[in-house]
Parts: structure tokens; C-alpha cells; sequence
């Protein structure tokens, strides 16, 4: 079976402190995933009711498309899904597409925001 996940709202949907354990577990310093959570969290959004602004809010989640460190820690979070893929192919719990006989296994293939995750239909 193949199924193609569309992670397109995925960049809503980060949480915060996920972000930070995974830049604290990647080895970034603490001075350096400070900074970076501030650039994240600081964020303040006003709407737009009848032309005129409304009270400012702040996400509780979430990175802003279009701002450059986003699609970095992007990657870094996309590439903790890829490692818990390999982590459950190499237990044994999913196996990969092969295109031939002694080929190595496809489990899955990440671009940008689309996935495609190869396994065994039992």
C-alpha cells in the first residue's frame, strides 16, 4: 500500500514545545533554542471586522509561512516523523516497498510538504 500524507496545515498545527525539545535533542545550544522560541512565539495577529482592526491575539502553536526560520524547523520536526518511520521498519512493525529483488527497502519519501509512506497491507 502507499498513502500520500499532505502535510500542507501541518505548519498550523506545530507545537511549540515540540519544536523546542527537538531543537534541545538535535544538540542546538540553549542560547540558540531561546532565541529561536522567541522568534516563534512572539507573534501577534489582528484581523480586519468592517475595516477596522480588531483586539490582537496570540497563537498558542504554530509557524508563520513565509518567515524564513519556519521552513527550517520544518524540516527539523518532518525529520523526526522520517526517523520514527526507519525506527519502525528496522523493529519490524512496517516494511518497505522494494523495486527489485535485492534492492534495499522504500519505506517512505518526504519532499517539501508531501509524504509518501510505502508498507505492507496485512
Amino acid at each position: 500500500m502507499a498513502v500520500k500524507l499532505d502535510m500542507s496545515k501541518a505548519y498550523d498545527r506545530i507545537e511549540w514545545p515540540f519544536v523546542q525539545v527537538v531543537l534541545t535533542t538535535m544538540g542546538f545550544p540553549n542560547c540558540m533554542v531561546s532565541v529561536i522560541m522567541r522568534c516563534i512565539s512572539s507573534v501577534s495577529y489582528q484581523i480586519l471586522i468592517n475595516g477596522q482592526p480588531s483586539k490582537s491575539f496570540q497563537p498558542e502553536r504554530g509557524l508563520r509561512q513565509g518567515d524564513p526560520i519556519s521552513l527550517y524547523l520544518f524540516i527539523l520536526c518532518a525529520n523526526v516523523l522520517s526517523g520514527l518511520i526507519h525506527m519502525e521498519v528496522h523493529n519490524g512493525r512496517i516494511h518497505g516497498l522494494r523495486v527489485a529483488r535485492k534492492s534495499p527497502q522504500i519505506s517512505h519519501l518526504q519532499f517539501a510538504d508531501d509524504s509518501l509512506v510505502f508498507a505492507r497491507a496485512n
